[in-house]
């Protein structure tokens, strides 16, 4: 018999696997500054940088998590992503032109498309009963990814400037160690078919759901241009941004657990509100202590709708949150170039104030998602 991993080690290295996953998806934004200068590109330029990975993510997102269900090939497939990953941002790094720049963000978006469905369906299937709160730990690990990626992006662009992408090639290639190493499951091919996932319910998430990457994709990608346009330098630019990001170590598992406790819907739909009020007033006195509550209003949903997609959708779990998250990658596609395109035209302000009434919407938009007695509501 197969032995399996300890529940407690698959946690910690799927976790791991978070952090370096969403460490690696926003590596571009804290250079931005830098590569506007560069090519001499305006902001909306800048935010198909952001656009084309996550577009591309969010459509091979679904096909990659079926193909890992019905061939039961989860864990090759979480390898795979990663060295895609690392490859990606070397080609970046060699890149010589915008538009060379801009294909290459295509191999990141498809190392982007393997982590969430397979990394957050393993653990549902591991962690049954308590998947809210095993996903929500886990999202720690990608919570801390994204604190720490305009820190140390930030840091290293202050002493490499752009041969920075070549150094954060590495940790992709020793989480694909880990992963091979660590990661013992027991893989059983599901053959349902992929149309019998997409139930109304499932679907209504997804448009729910890419709330969060407005915040998420679309203020983060351009906070530290936007501290840097108030005079700070490039470090101390994304040292400010990163406080958005900072607050979902804490959020995430608590959302998580609170889910279990009082439900999903309740959840999401507290935290949309509130995260909608400390933007406003975010926006209002450019405090960054309500730039903190925001992220953790933010990050307090982003477990919930795994664990929500796990249970209202079909029998492929991995499909199931592969549907939900290839939206939210498709609205994170969108993001920054709708961000851009309204910071270049109105200001940095009304860009962000955009969002506010995003999170108030989706705030009321859960309660139409109907009870589902086998979950917590």
């Amino acid at each position: 018999m197969k032995k399996i991993t300890n529940p407690v080690i698959l946690l910690a290295t799927i976790a791991l696997a978070h952090l370096v996953n969403d460490w690696y998806s926003i590596l571009i934004p804290p250079a931005l500054p830098l590569i506007k200068k560069m090519y001499h590109i305006n902001y909306l330029q800048s935010g198909f940088l952001l656009s084309v990975p996550y577009l591309t993510g969010a459509v091979l997102q679904s096909p990659i998590a079926h193909f890992s269900e019905r061939y039961a090939k989860r864990k090759f497939s979480l390898i795979a992503g990663f060295l895609i990953l690392s490859a990606s941002y070397i080609l970046f790094y060699l890149s010589n032109s915008y538009y060379s720049a801009l294909f290459t963000t295509f191999f990141i978006g498809i190392g982007l498309g393997t982590y969430h469905p397979q990394g957050m369906g393993i653990l549902s299937v591991v962690f049954k009963e308590k998947k809210g709160t095993a996903i929500g730990i886990n999202g720690t690990g990608g919570a801390l990814g994204f604190f720490l990626a305009p820190i140390a992006m930030g840091y290293l662009l202050s002493l490499y400037n752009t041969k920075a992408f070549l150094i954060v090639s590495i940790p992709g290639v020793i989480i694909a160690l880990l992963i091979l190493i660590l990661v013992k499951i027991e893989e059983k091919p599901i053959k349902t078919t992929m149309k019998s996932t997409l139930t109304k319910e499932l679907v209504l998430l997804g448009f729910i759901a890419i709330v969060i990457p407005f915040f998420s994709r679309g203020i983060s990608s351009f906070l530290p241009s936007y501290f840097y346009a108030k005079g700070a330098s490039i470090l101390n630019a994304n040292l400010k941004a990163s406080v958005m990001l900072f607050a979902g170590m804490v959020a995430q598992p608590l959302g998580g657990y609170i889910s279990d406790k009082l439900g999903r819907r309740k959840t999401i739909s507290f935290s949309y509100f509130l995260m909608g009020v400390f933007l406003l007033l975010f926006i209002a006195y450019t405090n960054i202590i309500f730039l903190f509550f925001m992220g953790f209003f933010m990050s307090l949903s982003i477990p919930v709708r795994h664990a929500f997609a796990a249970e209202i959708g079909g029998k492929k779990v991995n499909t199931n949150i592969a549907v939900v998250f290839g939206m939210v990658m498709i609205a994170s596609s969108i993001a920054p170039s709708v961000v851009g395109a309204l910071a270049d035209s109105f200001g940095f302000k009304v860009a962000f104030g955009f969002n506010a009434l995003i999170a108030f919407a989706g705030s009321m938009l859960v309660w139409t998602i109907k009870k589902d007695n086998k979950t917590p509501q």
